[in-house]
């Protein structure tokens, strides 16, 4: 049998792409190793890196941070039931990896949170 990694819906073995997501099958040994790793990152516990302050900022940390295959979740306290009335007091909503990442990610957020303020003064002063 075969499998999408994707969707991991099984498959005949005559067939080389999946239906829905056209991702390339793979085999059942492959497929189980690929479940495994997905068991673990479920697992793992993740931690809060970084307290933001809008949409714009999660977007592009969280788009940082998968690009170095870091596995990331974003909370926004906008979400919840309060309509983000604490927003003031707590940020818009924090950024979350496993704790195995917490040091290159917060490596990598320093470095995207000093091109934000590097570029904010740089407009400043060209204006």
């Amino acid at each position: 049998m075969k499998f999408c990694p994707n969707c991991e819906t099984e498959y005949v073995d005559s067939i080389e792409s999946c239906a829905d997501c056209n991702a390339r099958l793979i085999g059942e040994e492959e497929m189980k190793t690929i479940m495994a790793e997905r068991a673990r990152e479920a697992e793992e516990i993740f931690i809060k890196v970084e307290t933001i302050d809008n949409q714009f900022e999660a977007d592009v940390m969280k788009n940082a941070l998968e690009n170095e295959h870091i596995p990331v979740m974003v909370r926004s306290f906008h979400d919840t039931a309060y309509n983000g009335i604490y927003i003031p007091q707590k940020g818009w909503g924090i950024v979350l990896v496993p704790q195995a990442h917490q040091a290159k990610a917060r490596e990598i957020i320093a470095a995207l949170k000093s091109s934000f303020k590097n570029d904010a003064d740089s407009s400043i002063s060209s204006e």
